[in-house]
């Protein structure tokens, strides 16, 4: 764990900058995202007709990473668990753990990093309608889970 630390801390030596309308992350500099945790359990669960949003050293919604800029997204673990969970009837859970989620445009760098000693990771969408999303250090244009922010929106007015 110790060298986790490490890493993390030498990682996090840069500079963050993200600017941009609240629709969207903009990054024009340097973005930095460390989370480091030690025996953990990471959980997010919904149940019939709710929305459940998780995010772990992540953008989500419009992210933008300018040409000359660099995201830099890491999730340290030991004794890990990571548990996404959508249950019943049109249940949403999306879970993010050092990603990208939504609209993403990459032009300059962008590097996603997570570590798991003894990590386990699940993900389950159980009833009608729902949907389990689950990205980790990953970028996800949300090909797969078209419509999952519409959904929420217009069902639970978010």
């Amino acid at each position: 764990m110790k060298k986790l630390l490490v890493i993390a801390a030498v990682l996090a030596s840069g500079t963050a900058l993200a600017t941009g309308p609240s629709t969207g992350i903009n990054i024009d500099g340097t973005s930095t995202q460390i989370a480091v945790l030690k025996n953990t359990s990471v959980s997010n669960k919904s149940n019939a007709d709710t929305f459940a949003n998780q995010n772990l050293a992540s953008n989500a919604g419009n992210v933008q990473v300018e040409s000359r800029a660099q995201s830099l997204q890491v999730v340290a673990t030991k004794n890990s668990s990571f548990t996404n969970e959508a249950k019943g009837h049109d249940a949403i859970a999306s879970q993010n753990v050092s990603s990208n989620l939504g609209d993403v445009t990459i032009a300059g760098k962008s590097t996603q990093i997570t570590l798991g000693d003894g990590a386990h990771v699940s993900n389950l969408a159980d009833g009608a309608k729902s949907l389990a999303i689950q990205n980790i250090a990953s970028n996800n244009a949300c090909v797969t889970c078209t419509g999952v922010y519409e959904r929420r929106a217009d069902k639970h007015g978010r």
